[in-house]
């Protein structure tokens, strides 16, 4: 399940790549092909590999958006037991929580950048 943050976060680096597009006409393509993953084959994957991935260093990199929205997220998962994992995905790490029985699709960052939007 993809969350609204994880759409802000695909967002956030399209913009970029858009803002960059006038010093690099190729800018973005890669972003666009991350999308395409995301639509077409990431939900798939992660619901047959959902250890796939390691396990998120949060306390390395955890923002202060991201400790709010784990709070708004642990009341609706109480009772699973929610594992925080990231994969790098060409050259994107995506921030996904998994319980026994779903997964969600909370951000994801450039692997250059120090924090996940």
């Amino acid at each position: 399940m993809a969350t609204r943050r994880f759409e802000r976060a695909l967002e956030a680096i399209l913009h970029h790549y858009e803002s960059v597009r006038h010093l690099h006409p190729d800018a973005g393509s890669r972003a666009l092909r991350l999308i395409e993953l995301v639509e077409d084959d990431l939900p798939r994957i992660l619901a047959v590999h959902p250890d796939i991935g390691r396990p998120a260093q949060l306390s390395l990199t955890q923002s202060k958006s991201e400790q709010n929205w784990l709070l708004r997220l642990a009341p609706l998962t109480a009772r699973r037991r929610l594992q925080a994992r990231e994969w790098l995905l060409g050259e994107f790490w995506i921030l996904y929580y998994r319980t026994a029985s779903a997964v969600y699709l909370a951000s994801a960052r450039h692997e250059r950048e120090a924090q996940y939007h």
